[in-house]
């Protein structure tokens, strides 16, 4: 499941990069954060977490052991967040 979450993040990613090339920011900024939406699900899901059925999951990945995390993700993870 996480890694059919991150094939849906790429595909909303390329959109949003169309969709900025065309000038349509809101669609951009929308794809963007679907994006960004699905590849923290992905991550949690990965990790054995369930989240809340919600777009917000930011609370969920904050909450969970940073041991099970890339060091590298956790010190990003409060500027995704932002």
């Amino acid at each position: 499941m996480a890694e059919s979450y991150l094939k849906d993040a790429e595909h909303s990613l390329v959109e949003a990069r169309r969709a900025a090339r065309s000038k349509m920011y809101h669609r951009a900024v929308r794809r963007a954060q679907e994006s960004t939406e699905l590849a923290l699900k992905a991550v949690l899901r990965l990790i054995g977490v369930e989240y809340p059925k919600e777009h917000d999951v930011g609370g969920s990945l904050l909450r969970v052991d940073k041991k099970k995390l890339p060091s590298w993700f956790v010190s990003n993870l409060r500027e995704v967040l932002e």
